[in-house]
């Protein structure tokens, strides 16, 4: 399981619909894209949040809206990026970011195919939710700073919203 003081999953990649003001609209679909995390992110302080899907209740509800509302805070704090994490396909991603209200080029809602980079994150990263859903990104969240992982915590139950939660992360900024 990776542990503070590892290094993030070296050549990581995920699959984003990038925000423009163009594509802002609920409606619009952009073109999805690749995101190679050591290239994005080299030299730059990271927080990942995974999500076991788009527009479930926790999820949009209780676990991101904070994020989104106090990401001044989190930029004061040295936070470069917000990367909001599930298995859910791109657009699905894309539209939850704009149903959330993230207008901000720094944060950026990715799929993780097939939950692969959560898999090499170790056990407690992944959930198997029923056949309709498959394996799912689990909620865990992670601070990564020029590619080390400094902060980690993966919640028992993907009902659960303790060490993920914006309060818990902030705090360990």
């Amino acid at each position: 399981m990776v542990s503070v003081g590892d290094k993030f999953p070296a050549g990581a990649e995920f699959v984003y619909v990038p925000y423009t003001p163009e594509s802002a609209d609920i409606k619009a679909c952009g073109i999805p894209i690749g995101l190679n995390f050591d290239k994005e992110f080299a030299g730059k302080t990271v927080v990942i949040v995974s999500i076991p899907g788009s527009f479930t209740p926790t999820c949009t509800v209780n676990h991101i809206p904070p994020y989104i509302a106090n990401l001044p805070t989190l930029k004061a704090k040295g936070v470069d990026a917000l990367v909001v994490l599930s298995a859910n396909d791109p657009f699905v991603q894309s539209a939850f970011g704009k149903a959330n209200g993230a207008a901000d080029e720094s944060v950026y809602f990715v799929c993780d195919p097939a939950a692969s980079v959560s898999k090499s994150l170790g056990e407690g990263f992944t959930v198997d939710m029923p056949p309709a859903f498959g394996t799912r990104t689990a909620r865990y969240a992670l601070v990564v700073k020029d590619g080390v992982v400094t902060y980690v915590a993966a919640e028992a139950s993907p009902k659960d919203l303790v060490g993920s939660s914006y309060e818990a992360v902030e705090a360990a900024l």
